[in-house]
């Protein structure tokens, strides 16, 4: 049964590929889920099961039912689908009614990104210098990072660097410029400069799933933008960011080998665990989760922060945990976090709530002369982060993720509409005339 999954997402990606013509952002996801379903066949053929790689089954308790199995591949498929709307192959231009709201946004994320340098540059030397896994050891035991230390002591500071993980947004931002040949070339390079904020944050509690996310993300906005490019700029690009992808290699492989180097398995199977549980994970929870237990707060991050006081965090982890039996912060896909908190029926209901706000706000390209807004690109960017980096887990869990849609949202709208305070008092003044006439 194990080996469905691997089978199904390939020939979905290949069928998607037919009917779209070209490699669009569906196929991408698909051909994710397919990649993903390959590392899990060759985690349980290997007998890597277990503890160490963060995976819930153990070799002699595994079990793979045909009822889950339908499920993981017919949701996500379900999730999949309305981004088939959005064909990226067929589109010829995107029509920015307010410029100056892009421009500002940039400003605002390359700011943030310089203050995240700011924040890092005396204490990440220190720890590429250190020990991966002490330093992992004390994130979980709630120690917080030299980082976000600096960032206290320093007035509005902390506040403000909650905004850091927008800093994403940078690069379909900055490939929309290049594509359509806005702005300077050193304000896009700024910007995607910008877009490393994240993994160099994150190397500040060795983490590797924030460099997972950036290039999965940054494929993401390749394919979306890449008929739109020139072979020229690809190739520059390319010698551009090749030293920044080797380095997120160095880190990744060197984090793995510190963290995982003693345990029974070892880094390379660890590496397969890391990629491959997602399916795996998924199917422990559907058959041991408790279905009378139902948190919200990582659905409704904002709401429970704000109204019940429920923050998504180690204390509440443990404390579902401990509901649970099983550790629950493990990566079991999106769908495998939403069926945990909120039930089969709350999931089933989440996933039909996300399938019509998808058809509500991406656009159809099936036209080839259709013209979309700017703004669509980051609608789509928003909304296909859950399906596509929802291989390992549901992204949007906590508040500091709220603020970041509202901003984007707020970004969208402004940019799909002009204003003029003129015009507006050129019409008052119009009125009044009128009225006393």
């Amino acid at each position: 049964m194990f080996l469905l999954p691997f089978i199904y997402f390939s020939f979905l990606a290949y069928y998607f590929y037919r009917k779209q013509e070209g490699v669009t952002i569906a196929v991408y996801m698909s051909a994710l889920y397919a990649v993903t379903a390959l590392c899990a066949v060759f985690t349980i053929l290997g007998g890597y099961l277990g503890e160490d790689g963060g995976i819930l089954y153990e070799n002699y308790n595994a079990e793979f039912g045909l009822l889950p199995t339908i499920f993981y591949c017919g949701i996500i498929t379900a999730v999949i689908w309305p981004f088939t709307r959005f064909n990226n192959t067929r589109v010829k231009t995107a029509e920015l009614v307010n410029p100056k709201i892009f421009d500002i946004f940039g400003v605002f994320l390359i700011f943030l990104a310089l203050l995240n340098l700011y924040l890092v540059a005396d204490s990440t030397l220190d720890i590429l210098n250190g020990n991966f896994n002490e330093l992992r050891q004390s994130v979980y035991e709630g120690e917080e990072s030299p980082a976000q230390i600096k960032a206290q002591s320093l007035p509005f500071v902390s506040y403000i660097y909650l905004l850091n993980i927008i800093t994403v947004f940078a690069l379909p931002l900055a490939f929309y410029n290049i594509a359509h040949h806005r702005c300077a070339w050193w304000f896009n390079g700024l910007l995607l400069f910008a877009s490393l904020s994240q993994p160099i944050a994150g190397i500040q509690t060795a983490d590797r799933t924030e460099v997972a996310f950036f290039v999965i993300m940054l494929a993401f906005t390749l394919i979306l933008f890449w008929r739109q490019i020139t072979l020229k700029i690809k190739l520059i690009l390319a010698v551009a960011a090749a030293p920044f992808l080797v380095a997120m290699t160095i880190y990744v492989s060197a984090v793995s080998v510190d963290r995982f180097e003693d345990k029974y398995a070892g880094p390379a199977a660890a590496a397969m665990q890391y990629v491959g549980q997602g399916y795996i994970n998924f199917c422990y929870i559907w058959d041991n989760a408790k279905s009378d237990y139902i948190a919200t707060e990582r659905e409704f991050p904002l709401y429970n922060r704000i109204f019940t006081g429920i923050v998504s965090d180690g204390e509440r982890r443990n404390q579902r945990s401990a509901e649970q039996g099983f550790f629950i912060s493990v990566f079991p896909t999106f769908i495998g976090d939403i069926l945990l908190d909120l039930t089969l029926p709350g999931m089933i209901i989440w996933v039909l709530a996300f399938i019509a706000i998808c058809y509500r706000f991406i656009p159809d390209t099936s036209d080839p002369d259709t013209t979309i807004h700017a703004a669509d690109y980051l609608m789509v960017y928003l909304l296909g982060i859950i399906p596509t980096f929802g291989i390992f887990y549901y992204r949007f869990y906590n508040f500091k993720n709220t603020l970041m849609i509202i901003c984007v949202i707020i970004v969208i709208y402004l940019s799909k509409h002009t204003f003029s305070l003129i015009d507006d008092e050129e019409d008052n003044e119009d009125s009044s005339d009128n009225s006393d006439i």
